[in-house]
């Protein structure tokens, strides 16, 4: 009965949403997502906590470190190439699928940063490098974020994962409820089903 009690508030305290942030979906494939609020372009972040005790700190490193084996691991990305490199960090060009839209094409600056102790691979848009995207395609707006990994002393790794994306062009209001609720819950169950 004791356990019953206490269990919920360990969880809690395990997972906390950021500051300003509202829990969106608790306990889903060993993550907490929660949404925080609207920014200045109306893009509403997500961002994921995770503990994920079958994953090592090694696989998870060998699938995200390399940005070309991303389009193995998220059901979503078409193509992920690495055009060049320029000092720590990659010019990656990737073609992006989802079903009710155009296809989507960005080129996002990707490196891998240590912060207080974790791993970061983050991204963010290249605006400023040209793009000729094929005609029927739209260019993503903006795709900013991380994957973020470190050792548990439980075992397993801790994972947080903030993504800020605007598709660009037209897309229905559905599809962007659907991309901040059921679309991040996938690519966490990809990343989670990839590194185990």
């Amino acid at each position: 009965m004791l356990l019953a009690l206490v269990a919920p508030v360990l969880v809690s305290q395990a997972f906390a949403a950021p500051s300003g942030y509202t829990v969106n979906t608790a306990g889903y494939d060993g993550c907490e997502i929660s949404l925080g609020p609207a920014m200045s372009d109306g893009v509403v972040p997500v961002h994921a906590e995770c503990y994920w005790p079958d994953v090592t700190l090694d696989k998870f490193r060998a699938v995200i470190s390399n940005p070309e084996k991303h389009a193995d691991v998220f059901t979503v990305i078409v193509t992920s190439q690495i055009r060049r490199t320029d000092g720590d960090k990659q010019l990656v060009y990737q073609l992006q699928r989802s079903k009710g839209i155009s296809d989507r094409e960005v080129l996002l600056w990707m490196n891998h940063t240590v912060v207080d102790g974790a791993d970061r691979y983050g991204w963010t848009t290249a605006s400023n490098e040209a793009l000729a995207v094929t005609d029927g395609d739209v260019r993503v707006a903006r795709s900013d974020g991380y994957w973020q990994v470190k050792a548990d002393s439980r075992g397993g790794v801790d994972v947080s994962h903030q993504l800020e994306y605007s598709a660009g062009g037209s897309v229905p209001g559905f599809l962007v409820h659907w991309f901040q609720t059921s679309g991040v819950e996938t690519n966490v169950s990809e990343v989670h089903a990839a590194t185990r």
